[in-house]
């Protein structure tokens, strides 16, 4: 399986038209295998940290899969 920031760079880099972080996520999550509890503690990460920083998700998601 791969690390956290691995997948948010995937879901980020396979983004479809029109498509919401939380979806490309979870197609990612899907095709390697991972859980929907999985899903749920990674984008609360990327969720609290758009908080912290008033940010969007995807702008958070991006830090995270840089760090």
């Amino acid at each position: 399986m791969r690390t956290d920031r691995e997948l948010l760079a995937e879901a980020l880099h396979d983004l479809h038209k029109e498509e919401t972080l939380e979806r490309a996520l979870s197609r990612i999550l899907r095709r390697y295998g991972g859980t929907y509890e999985e899903y749920i503690r990674i984008m609360g990460d990327v969720r609290e940290l758009a908080k912290r920083e008033k940010i969007t998700a995807p702008e958070a998601a991006r830090k995270i899969s840089q760090l």
